[in-house]
């Protein structure tokens, strides 16, 4: 007996499929969904409805096997990004919006409960495929998680000499003692660079001794933290994706140590390139047999405070409250993964 061996879609456009009239009665429009929708569990690294699963060429399309292509959709859609979405709070605390199925079936001709009708199958030149197929081809970002590369911190202090040498002994420290270490795990969650000081002390009017050493006195802080992100989990074998990051950057916040308010924050963000507010990075293409590089924050230079703070003293010279200045910039970072691209997902859209 000859065995007939069916060949599956590699894409959309595979196999002659015309997905401006799909055919529910030809197999390779409803297999083409099956192999999108199971490359999206592969990238998320998750289990695959059995209802999909038992989809196949050789038998009709039920009800359930399209429940259960709408079902995983939905589940699935939680776990993608969608980076065209703008109406964010003002402090972006609900970044990053994640697809959800109310907001999938809102899509322009992504109408996933239009399921066909009984006996209605091939009515409307199939559209209920197609809109299934819109669906998915928006689900294409998702966060990146598991990352390897380098990490890099600064850190320098320099405690009760006047201002200019507090800060200037502070900033040489730190870039004098940087430290290199292995970034494996996480993708990361903050960067930074910021450098300022505290008003310690100021001259004491019964002090009887030398006047050189009753000056006012200054503590002085440089830090940064800074990564090169090299490597990223991939699920999909074989799969390109690019990789990116958005970075949402502030002036420094809280008081510098040793004080207990912080009266000058300046934004300045050296030569990170970052500006105030929200930043997206450069797209990286990752190939699988090839390394990469994402650079986030600036490992080699701290913006330098000049501003003086005046902390407030009794008349013995007692402090009774200490103030600080800061200059730099702090940032939040969200890594993301995109399979929208050559060489990424074979089923997604090719509109640019």
């Amino acid at each position: 007996m000859e065995v007939i061996e069916y060949e599956h879609p590699e894409s959309w456009e595979d196999k002659g499929m015309n997905w401006n009239t799909p055919d529910p009665a030809n197999a390779d429009y409803v297999m083409a969904i099956r192999q999108a929708i199971m490359e999206r569990c592969a990238a998320l690294h998750t289990s695959v409805d059995s209802r999909v699963l038992k989809i196949s060429p050789w038998k009709t399309i039920s009800r359930t096997a399209v429940a259960g292509i709408v079902d995983t959709i939905s589940r699935l859609a939680r776990n993608f990004v969608n980076l065209d979405w703008e109406e964010f709070e003002e402090d972006y605390s609900d970044f990053p919006k994640m697809w959800t199925y109310g907001d999938l079936i809102q899509e322009r001709n992504c109408r996933l409960y239009e399921w066909a009708a009984y006996g209605s199958l091939r009515e409307n030149g199939g559209s209920w495929l197609k809109q299934i197929r819109n669906a998915i081809d928006r689900l294409t970002v998702i966060r990146a998680n598991d990352v390897h590369g380098k990490t890099y911190s600064r850190y320098g202090t320099k405690h009760d000499p006047p201002f200019d040498e507090s800060i200037g002994t502070a900033m040489q420290q730190a870039m004098e003692n940087g430290t290199e270490s292995v970034l494996h795990g996480s993708f990361p969650s903050s960067v930074y660079a910021w450098s300022g000081n505290t008003h310690w002390c100021c001259p004491r009017p019964d002090y009887e001794g030398d006047p050189e050493y009753n000056k006012d006195g200054y503590c002085g802080y440089a830090q940064s933290q800074a990564y090169l992100v090299t490597a990223a989990r991939n699920w999909l074998a074989g799969a390109q994706f690019d990789i990116f990051a958005a970075v949402l950057t502030e002036r420094p916040t809280g008081p510098v140590p040793y004080s207990q308010q912080l009266d000058t924050s300046i934004f300045d963000s050296g030569s990170s390139g970052y500006r105030e507010g929200f930043n997206w990075t450069e797209r990286v293409r990752v190939k699988s047999d090839k390394a990469f590089e994402l650079p986030l924050g600036d490992p080699d230079t701290i913006p330098k405070n000049g501003t003086v703070p005046s902390s407030e003293f009794d008349s013995d010279g007692n402090a009774i409250k200490r103030h600080s200045a800061k200059l730099g910039w702090t940032g939040k970072v969200w890594g993301f993964l995109d399979y929208g691209v050559e060489g990424g997902f074979k089923f997604r859209s090719k509109e640019s």
